[in-house]
């Protein structure tokens, strides 16, 4: 077992640490750890008395001891016991991210042009131009991150046409920050055969303009599966390619302290490039794999009892299988999510319009019923308040015949009141993300498309911790920039961009505290995802997963907490993560 890295702190000398106080212990007493960590302000994030520490004892890759008193160390101290001394300096356990896409994301980082959601529509099209040109024939623009706030000036066939001009010949697709929704050019609506003049039987979700009736090149929700399916079929993309996705983002994810996820969407490719790279011994952490079986997330064949052996077979104690995801409605800024107040008006919806629920309850619930017979948990999307309606109904079914599963709201930006009650009633999961619980692009273009007094109450975060809820956050990467918890986690206690790009709070009333903030991303998040008898905490028995960083969450002033930096990443007793002169640098766009 590789030991934590000493370059953070002091090895020392063990021959007094191994004296009591009635002298010398009998090394037969003595349950010898490989390495002990003391002088240090430790947030366990455990229930009862022991929510924090001043050190702990690792041996074999889990905690053997946790203490509130270094003293109680000694017993754990032999000759080939590192000892290090941290001086006061604050540790948390690994964080949990309950909501992510991480093999898409490792792609995304590899391959794939990063736009940024603050961009103007002339800074996305300067971005295109300059990717294309070291693109080779024939090569797919592929892209992602553009604001929702721009979909009213992409939705207009002059502005196809002016990604054609910066697009050099190469087919365009380019998914928006929400990654529900795309923008494409002229060539690769002809490769996905898709007509221009907005002729034929085109699929639900597909822009017209509405000036002059062409197809405007924007895709709402499936309507761009013909897109998607033509580019796929243009490239060749192997297990190696995969497996570098995924190695990619774990050392993105190490290097924010991050040592645990739910990977929100997981089709058989992915199973299988997670699964080689853990069979490699390259995968530090743990993984929650959501199947994804129905709607935007895989094709409606997935959702087999094939499909269902083939992921349990594919599980292991550090790759699970054991959930599915699942989307009811799709996403407030492009009016698709379901909800129960009525959008704004607009042309092309009228004055009623509450967007889309993609099952009704007696249709959902015939689906879980499926997967409680494949012992199944299930996440589902829920982006509007009529969606988490339907899904609550839905969960409401499956207790009061008995399941005990683990059920989750993933999302939920808009709850009902009732609802919320509903979801402490039923141990319904409030899986909140992405971090848009402070101002920002998301919360900008969905305050354009709702009334003010529905659009300023987003993320009833304490409303659901006081009902009793189980709140596990997310980061839904790649929709928002980067998987950094600590963006999300300053966000919630103080509800205001932990970047300081939008000015304000978003429903003040909702923040958090800080050990609430930094439970609902570590022991919640584990919970929620059922690993938290094997990490989550920093417990006796528990994987020795934990974070060194670089200031006090408890005594430094909220607004720096988005701002925090890891020092050290350690996942069963290894250190997988030292920051450098460069620690806590981000790729993707900010």
């Amino acid at each position: 077992m590789a030991s934590a890295a000493a370059a953070i702190v002091m090895a020392t000398d063990v021959s007094a640490a191994i004296e009591s106080d009635n002298g010398e212990r009998d090394m037969n007493d003595r349950i010898e750890a490989d390495f002990v960590v003391r002088g240090a302000k430790v947030f366990t994030a455990a229930s009862g008395e022991l929510a924090y520490a001043t050190g702990f004892a690792v041996r074999d890759g889990v905690f053997a001891a946790v203490v509130a008193d270094d003293a109680e160390l000694a017993a754990h101290i032999g000759p080939n016991t590192v000892v290090r001394d941290l001086d006061g300096a604050p540790i948390v356990p690994g964080l949990f991210d309950d909501h992510i896409h991480h093999v898409y994301g490792g792609r995304m980082l590899t391959r794939e042009l990063q736009l940024s959601s603050r961009s103007s529509l002339d800074e996305v099209l300067a971005a295109v131009d300059a990717w294309a040109e070291q693109l080779p024939d024939g090569a797919w623009i592929i892209g992602s991150g553009w604001g929702s706030t721009l979909v009213p000036d992409v939705s207009r066939a002059d502005a196809r046409r002016r990604l054609d001009e910066v697009s050099h010949g190469h087919p365009a697709l380019l998914s928006d920050d929400s990654h529900h929704n795309a923008w494409a050019n002229t060539a690769a609506l002809v490769a996905a055969g898709i007509p221009l003049d907005g002729s034929g039987e085109l699929i639900e979700g597909t822009v017209v303009d509405r000036e002059t009736g062409e197809t405007a090149g924007v895709f709402f929700e499936h309507a761009s599966a013909p897109l998607r399916e033509a580019h796929a079929s243009s490239e060749t993309e192997t297990l190696e390619d995969r497996k570098g996705y995924v190695r990619t983002t774990w050392k993105l994810l190490h290097s924010f302290g991050i040592t645990g996820i739910q990977d929100a969407g997981v089709d058989r490719e992915s199973l299988d490039a997670i699964v080689a790279v853990h069979e490699d011994g390259d995968l530090k952490g743990w993984v929650s794999c959501c199947l994804g079986v129905h709607g935007l997330f895989a094709p409606k064949d997935l959702a087999t009892d094939e499909w269902d052996r083939y992921a349990r077979q594919r599980a292991s104690d550090r790759v699970r299988t054991d959930f599915t995801k699942l989307a009811v409605d799709g996403v407030p800024p492009t009016q698709t999510a379901g909800m129960i107040p009525a959008y704004l008006p607009t042309p092309e919806h009228g004055h009623d319009h509450h967007g889309l629920v993609y099952y009704s309850v007696d249709e959902l619930t015939e689906l879980l019923r499926g997967y409680r017979a494949q012992g199944r948990s299930t996440k589902i999307h829920c982006a509007g308040d009529w969606g988490v309606r339907v899904a609550m109904d839905a969960f409401e079914v499956m207790r009061n015949e008995g399941s005990t599963l683990t059920y989750q709201i993933a999302h939920g930006q808009f709850v009902a009141p009732e609802d919320r009650r509903r979801m402490a009633q039923l141990d319904v999961v409030a899986e909140i993300s992405p971090f848009i619980w402070y101002p920002g692009v998301i919360p900008q273009a969905i305050a354009a498309v709702l009334p003010e007094d529905v659009a300023s109450k987003m993320q009833p975060n304490r409303e659901l911790l006081d009902l009793g809820v189980l709140v596990a956050g997310g980061s839904d990467w790649s929709v928002v920039p980067t998987p950094n918890a600590w963006e999300g986690i300053g966000g919630l206690v103080t509800r205001e961009d932990p970047l300081e790009h939008f000015p304000g709070q978003l429903w003040a009333e909702q923040a958090v505290t800080v050990e609430e903030a930094l439970r609902i991303f570590t022991i919640n998040g584990a919970k929620a995802a059922r690993l938290d008898d094997v990490i989550g905490s920093i417990e006796v028995g528990k994987a020795a997963n934990f974070v060194v960083i670089d200031r006090d969450p408890f005594t430094v002033d909220p607004r720096e907490l988005g701002g925090t930096k890891v020092v050290e990443t350690v996942v069963a007793g290894e250190t997988v993560y030292l920051a450098d002169v460069a620690v806590g640098s981000v790729a993707a766009p900010r």
